[in-house]
């Protein structure tokens, strides 16, 4: 880290207390800097997702109205919560990281009611907007960040796909994007070594994610209605153990097929439906890089994914892999059957290799040095240097394939469309 005589403070800002993506990528986070850094995390009350900090001896502290929620007075009682924590105590680091609190902290950056002394850091896990958004959202939410990276003072903007940061650069432009410091801090899975167990009677497919728009458990439901009687789904996430989104489910499919759909509700990890999955399914509008599919590398499974933007460049790394593409499901699900039938004459070997694609990009160790050297990076910058000729600003000591000298320009991917996704090349 800096020259300190002491481990640097880092606040690490969450928001929903419930297991998903953001809450698992801040514990990679906590266990990744906790031996040169004291870390603090701040998040609404927890359910399951920040239940490791506990173990980990990792303070944490709840901030009540975190979660995303269309209520003025709960919005209000997290901004004013999270503002008084973020004036009271003293960090030598601030890393944003749940989509709320990073627009919350940059629009009170932008206006200048919150004057920090310390470097602030804010992770997109999603562009805010482009396709599979809702149109008028879409508009909204880009227009509003082309105005954020024009007003706010300079920050570090941590990307987690040069793709995503490519975009950026493109939409807000890059010359007003090099005033502040990009980073790439691509995402990581842990479930540790996995005992796999198969049925060879049944085919399951496994998919993790919360009920609601953007991961269209609908689609994949849909699709699951046109595979054969031995497939199984098992879905897994926040509201699937809903009383009111199983009827809704049952309202979809006949009672032979709702049978056959097992609801686990939110899981503090995914290592029980993993070890007996036969795919993983993500049926998404839109994503990040999503930890569940990292997840399934590391359990050596194939994924179905749907075309969401980024999709392409997981499928590219996959060696056994499948991109949803067309309308026509019954037509997708024989293309499912395919690639599981694929993957069965030679499962051994597949699994070996896909394992090995995790354990090159999205290991666990990988991502302590780089988060590591993305902390030293930030916390050695005494202050924010600006080049108006690039936008990418990686650590030396980043690893290959992470790094994008200062110099180097993003390349303009073609403009947003309803019906094709932005094919930027990495920046």
């Amino acid at each position: 880290m800096a020259e300190y005589d002491r481990k640097p403070k880092i606040m690490l800002v969450g928001g929903d207390g419930r297991p998903s993506g953001v809450p698992r990528h801040i514990l990679h986070l906590a266990t990744a800097l906790r031996e040169t850094a004291e870390i603090t995390v701040i998040s609404d009350h927890d359910k399951g997702g920040f239940t490791a900090l506990k173990q980990m001896n990792i303070r944490h502290i709840v901030i009540p109205g975190l979660t995303n929620r269309l209520s003025l007075p709960h919005i209000w009682r997290g901004v004013s919560g999270l503002l008084h924590m973020l004036r009271d105590e003293t960090f030598d680091l601030i890393w944003v990281h749940s989509r709320l609190q990073v627009l919350t902290c940059r629009l009170l950056l932008a206006f200048r009611i919150w004057r920090p002394v310390c470097p602030i850091v804010f992770t997109h896990h999603g562009l805010p907007y482009g396709r599979g958004y809702h149109p008028l959202v879409h508009r909204l939410c880009k227009k509003l960040e082309k105005t954020l990276i024009a007003t706010c003072p300079p920050q570090n903007l941590v990307f987690l796909t040069h793709r995503m940061a490519g975009w950026m650069a493109r939409d807000a432009r890059a010359k007003q994007l090099a005033r502040h410091n990009v980073y790439i801090l691509p995402n990581c899975s842990d479930l540790r070594p996995l005992p796999h167990h198969i049925d060879r009677r049944i085919k399951r497919l496994v998919m993790t994610g919360r009920t609601g728009r953007q991961k269209d458990l609908d689609f994949a439901i849909r699709l699951f209605m046109h595979l054969p009687d031995h497939f199984r789904l098992t879905l897994c996430g926040p509201g699937t153990d809903d009383p009111a989104f199983q009827a809704h489910v049952a309202g979809l499919t006949p009672g032979s097929i709702f049978r056959r759909i097992t609801f686990t509700g939110p899981l503090s990890d995914a290592r029980e439906p993993l070890r007996t999955a036969d795919a993983y399914l993500l049926t998404s509008k839109y994503e990040g890089t999503p930890i569940g599919a990292l997840e399934a590398f590391e359990a050596g499974l194939p994924i179905v994914l749907r075309d969401f933007d980024g999709a392409d460049d997981l499928i590219s790394k996959h060696p056994c892999g499948l991109l949803l593409g067309s309308a026509n499901l019954a037509k997708e699900a024989e293309r499912v059957i395919a690639l599981l039938d694929f993957f069965d004459r030679d499962a051994q070997a597949l699994r070996t290799e896909i394992k090995e694609v995790w354990r090159t990009n999205w290991s666990p160790v990988i991502f302590e040095g780089n988060a590591n050297a993305l902390v030293r990076s930030i916390l050695n910058r005494s202050t924010v240097a600006v080049a108006s000729s690039g936008c990418i600003r990686d650590d030396p000591e980043l690893r290959p394939d992470r790094h994008k000298s200062a110099v180097a320009h993003a390349p303009a991917p073609p403009p947003y469309c309803k019906d094709v996704a932005p094919s930027a090349g990495n920046v």
